[in-house]
């Protein structure tokens, strides 16, 4: 695992950015659009999958 979440509630922008690690974290599978697509349709103007249409309730 990686480090533990630094507990400093009032961190500034600078001190924030000097935890931010490359993660190498991708795309779970290779067709991940087509597979999200299935699940939950295809996305909205935004690039969001399953998101409430304007107006729903959540």
């Amino acid at each position: 695992m990686g480090d533990p979440r630094p507990e400093q509630p009032d961190m500034t922008p600078e001190q924030q950015a000097q935890h931010l690690r490359p993660t190498g974290n991708g795309p779970t599978v290779q067709n991940e659009e087509a597979v999200l697509a299935e699940e939950f349709g295809e996305p909205n103007a935004d690039g969001i999958y399953g998101a409430p249409e304007c107006g729903d309730a959540a």
